[in-house]
């Protein structure tokens, strides 16, 4: 009986530093602007949060209004907007975004999942989409912009640009 409590209390000891070990990895910082050049991991803005150009989240941004992120900067995690989001030219964002409002990507942009907005999307051109693109409005795409997935505009309205083409549409 001796022998299994011990069993017992080190297999708890060993889940419980396990546990704490997760846990204090998920640090966010609640910060609204990150300078040009600069990084960081995982973004909790509890207002809007905007990165200027040439910027890494290594993690994913949550923001309770707007989200900008600027040229040629990377998000390595998924992005949500209680608001709008705008990403500039080149941007790259490795995993889905998500937006109550308007989403306009800058030309030559990507996102790595899927995209849903309560409002209308925008692509720039020469942007990639690898998942789903899903609208309440309106889908506008830039010249030889790809959806690889499917497309939905909630009012059934998507305007192509020149050579812009998607997986199918819904």
């Amino acid at each position: 009986m001796r022998r299994v409590m011990k069993s017992l209390f080190i297999a708890l000891m060993v889940s419980a530093v396990g546990l704490v070990s997760a846990v204090a990895a998920d640090k966010s910082l609640d910060i609204t602007n990150l300078v040009a050049g600069a990084s960081t991991g995982n973004v909790s803005s509890s207002s809007s949060f905007t990165s200027e150009a040439n910027t890494t989240v290594n993690g994913y941004v949550n923001a309770a209004e707007s989200v900008t992120i600027g040229a040629n900067s990377t998000v390595t995690g998924n992005i949500s907007a209680g608001e709008s989001f705008t990403s500039g030219d080149t941007t790259k964002i490795k995993g889905s975004v998500h937006a109550k409002a308007d989403y306009t990507s800058g030309a030559n942009s990507t996102v790595g999942g899927s995209v849903q907005v309560g409002e209308d999307f925008t692509s720039g051109a020469f942007s990639v989409i690898t998942g789903n693109v899903y609208a309440a409005g309106s889908v506008t795409l830039g010249a030889g912009s790809k959806i690889l997935g499917s497309v939905h505009s909630g009012i059934g309205e998507i305007t192509y640009g020149d050579g812009a083409t998607v997986g199918s549409v819904k």
